[in-house]
């Protein structure tokens, strides 16, 4: 499954540095949204920790995650 790019530029930057900060991340992104891009940005990273992409180490931190298999919500089977 492709990742969107901004999920993939933040990927890369994580597995070159071995970290990435929640303010690198900020640095990356804030040009892409006019207003709240804190908001929005945290919102990508949430995701990302949620589908195993990252892992957050504590506030503001993460690192690579082992990833986690497609979720298919049970009340949901039959959409996929």
């Amino acid at each position: 499954m492709n990742l969107p790019s901004k999920q993939q530029a933040l990927l890369d930057r994580c597995r070159k540095d071995g970290k990435l900060t929640s303010q690198t991340a900020y640095e990356m992104l804030s040009a892409y949204y006019y207003h709240n891009h804190e908001k929005y940005i945290g919102e990508i990273l949430s995701r990302m920790v949620k589908a195993g992409k990252l892992i957050r180490v504590k506030p503001g931190l993460f690192e690579i995650g082992k990833g986690k298999s497609d979720v298919v919500i049970k009340n949901q089977e039959v959409l996929f």
